[in-house]
């Protein structure tokens, strides 16, 4: 995995602050999403996003080595990267898969 070319290939979105659960003071979080493993990251800012994310492949691929097949993760922070995992993605939305997820 290069790292520089996760971090390029993102596709970066901005989403509304209360994307995740609790109270924020941010107006917005900025998502990005790696289009070859369908991992995330989330962060206050474009680069912490595409950061988090980074640390999102990694643990894809670490996981993907263990096991041989995985699921995409989601990465707040390099001590917040957890495997997404839910039943039905058409009946949840980001906002209820982040809250499942997260230590808020």
């Amino acid at each position: 995995m290069d790292p520089s070319a996760v971090f390029e290939r993102a596709d970066v979105t901005r989403r509304p602050g209360d994307l995740l659960p609790g109270e924020s003071d941010e107006e917005e979080k900025w998502l990005a999403t790696d289009p070859e493993t369908d991992c995330r990251g989330v962060g206050p800012f474009e680069e912490a996003a595409r950061t988090n994310l980074v640390y999102a492949v990694e643990a894809y691929y670490e996981e993907y080595e263990t096991r041989g097949e995985t699921g995409p993760f989601l990465s707040a922070g390099r001590d917040q990267t957890f495997e997404m995992r839910w039943l039905d993605e058409a009946e949840t939305t980001l906002a209820d898969r982040l809250q499942a997820f997260l230590p808020f």
